[in-house]
């Protein structure tokens, strides 16, 4: 009889609840650790997906003067379309009409079809040559005009995490049209 109660083999299979608190305690911390670990990698990632929206949402001007798209007012611009950044405004970016073929977006936003916004936590930080920037595409070729037609070779638009300013991706969009972004 004492046999039984000292064998070491017991016939009962399972975790007690001491056990199970614990192995609930140590798969809690790994999820907190991961998850903690986690959060600056999504803001790379969301600092990348910001700079091909912004290459992408380029790309979209340059199609809508290639098409001759119609604004609101029903009439094809004769100045194109164009796409505006400012460092005022870092969280978004301004998609315009050139109605009066400036190759520039008038100021008091008359010409504007749609403000963008930028991901949450991405800011615009430079804007190169000068700040602010206007890209302009004039149909039917459609030919681009960087700052208006001045001399400008490429537009450098940096966007920058905001919480990490160093952490940037570069959008150029040289006079040919070409537009990249840095990987």
């Amino acid at each position: 009889m004492i046999n039984n109660y000292c064998s070491t083999k017991s016939k009962e299979t399972g975790m007690t609840l001491v056990e199970a608190l614990i192995t609930v305690a140590i798969v809690g911390i790994l999820l907190a650790t991961s998850f903690l670990a986690y959060r600056p990698r999504g803001q790379e990632l969301a600092l990348q997906r910001s700079a091909f929206k912004i290459a992408s949402d380029i790309e979209i001007v340059r199609e809508m003067a290639m098409s001759a798209r119609k604004n609101v007012g029903g009439e094809i611009p004769i100045g194109g379309y164009g796409i505006y950044f400012d460092i005022a405004n870092p969280s978004s970016y301004i998609l315009f009409a050139d109605s009066d073929a400036s190759k520039n977006r008038k100021s008091d936003g008359s010409e504007d079809i749609k403000t963008l916004d930028i991901e949450d936590g991405i800011v615009l930080s430079i804007l190169s040559p000068s700040n602010p920037v206007n890209i302009t595409f004039v149909s039917p070729s459609p030919d681009v005009f960087l700052q208006g037609g001045a001399t400008v070779g490429q537009i450098d638009i940096t966007v920058a995490i905001q919480a990490d300013i160093s952490k940037t991706k570069i959008i150029s969009i040289n006079k040919a049209g070409l537009i990249s972004t840095d990987q």
